[in-house]
């Protein structure tokens, strides 16, 4: 993941973009499970896996996204789990503790249930709370003619209350950014330029911890360390520990967007 400026979140294996700026690379692991965003009554995660691709002349052995979970906790009280992948026609949604499925695709109108919404347009599926809007979208990798067949996900996530001063501050790979200043900070990025290379960095000095803190044992799971789905409070991260370059960027931004390569940076 790159943790580039201005709002927006570009996955490789994910290359993200923060709230308050910053920027970093997050390889993960394969056919892991990791959390981008834990809050009170909200977790996100997402899969990655290997994916090997050609950036106009040049060999990548990365990673990508290949499928979306969330597992929600409506104002009533009800579970309600999704997931929306690479493969599969639609999302599939489980309310309630029985698991019971619905199908969210073209053809169906958008699912209501209190304070959750879920719609799905063409490729893109939209996840909305009343303080959350969340959504996944199947796309090409770029170059589509030299990677014929390959589809990754896209992410974008934005706070719709203001996330910075909860009393239950936000965490995961990059919800906690959300940490009630204007700090941008800048982690480990991938600069191997050579014909043929394979990515390693995994955010070192952006995040909190390490990044193996952020690995889910489940696809819907909400518990790790620095989890928030059933806290009543929780502080922000301790800034002073991210041992990454700090930089102010003025005004916080509340949007996170990740839509999987970045063009700026990945230049052959």
């Amino acid at each position: 993941m790159s943790l580039l400026q201005n709002g927006k979140v570009r996955l490789r294996a994910a290359d993200l973009s923060l709230p308050h700026g910053g920027r970093a690379d997050f390889r993960g692991q394969n056919n892991a499970i990791f959390n981008l965003l834990s809050a009170k009554n909200v977790t996100m995660n997402v899969k990655i896996e290997n994916a090997d691709f050609v950036w106009s002349k040049r060999n990548v052995h990365g990673t990508k996204m290949s499928a979306a979970y969330w597992t929600l906790r409506t104002l009533m009280g009800k579970l309600i789990r999704i997931e929306y992948n690479t493969k599969d026609k639609g999302a599939a949604v489980y309310v309630g503790e029985e698991f019971k499925m619905r199908l969210v695709d073209d053809a169906s109108n958008e699912f209501i249930l209190d304070n959750v919404h879920v719609m799905l347009l063409k490729s893109k599926l939209r996840v909305r709370t009343d303080r959350w809007e969340m959504s996944a979208t199947k796309n090409s990798f770029p170059f589509p003619l030299l990677n014929r067949g390959k589809v990754l996900l896209d992410v974008e996530i934005s706070a719709l209350y203001d996330a910075d001063n909860d009393v239950v501050a936000p965490h995961g790979i990059f919800g906690q950014a959300y940490d009630g200043d204007n700090i941008g900070i800048d982690g480990a990025i991938d600069s191997d330029r050579h014909s043929d290379t394979t990515t390693k960095a995994q955010a070192e000095g952006a995040i909190e911890g390490i990044w193996s803190d952020y690995k889910m044992t489940a696809p819907f799971a909400t518990d790790f360390k620095y989890s928030r789905f059933d806290a009543t409070s929780a502080k922000h991260r301790d800034v002073s520990k991210l041992m990454g370059k700090q930089h102010a960027v003025g005004k916080a931004t509340r949007s996170s967007k990740s839509t999987a390569f970045s063009q700026e940076r990945m230049a052959a």
